[in-house]
């Protein structure tokens, strides 16, 4: 896989903290940040198929608005 670097602009709080933990983590700075990307792509992604499987199951049951949502689970 080819990389390509890329400069950021972060707040020196947040990459001393990424520091922090790239440090506990035995990892390097770009290490860190790479691995919190994919991380955050992956749940994202596992979000968006989460939807889409009960946006489907809605439809099959006959859901057509958020409020017959809000009714089913109780609120």
């Amino acid at each position: 896989m080819s990389t390509q670097t890329l400069n950021i602009s972060l707040p020196q709080e947040l990459v001393a903290e990424i520091d922090t933990r790239a440090t506990r983590d035995y990892a390097s700075r770009s290490e860190y940040i790479r691995r919190a990307i994919v991380n955050q792509i992956r749940t994202e992604r596992n979000v968006q198929a989460v939807l889409d499987r009960a946006n489907a199951r809605g439809h099959q049951m006959g859901i057509t608005s958020e409020q017959q949502v809000y009714d089913l689970i109780g609120g």
